[in-house]
């Protein structure tokens, strides 16, 4: 964990790959008394039908915004929309 208080940001890199929960993972964050701005994933991931995949775990979210230009599969730093309810939960790539 890296964590930059000028910045006031904090960082995790997952070493395997595992389903995300950004519900949980907010909840543990205010349970160690820090405040929550919003969450950016990076990750190797496609968009297609309205959906971004990570990959190798298969997990979908819907897309939030436009589509990026190449859909394919790649490594791609998105913004996490609506954690705060796994119902709502989607990604918007940036591009």
């Amino acid at each position: 964990m890296q964590i930059d208080l000028d910045k006031q940001i904090a960082r995790a890199r997952v070493p395997r790959p595992m389903p995300l929960d950004f519900s949980v993972l907010a909840d543990g964050v205010v349970r160690n008394n820090m405040g929550i701005g919003g969450f950016t994933v990076t990750a190797l991931a496609s968009v297609e039908g309205g959906r971004v995949t990570l990959h190798p775990t298969d997990q979908g979210f819907p897309l939030a915004g436009d589509a990026p230009s190449q859909p394919g599969q790649a490594m791609r730093r998105m913004k996490v929309v609506d954690w705060s309810d796994p119902n709502k939960t989607a990604l918007d790539p940036e591009d």
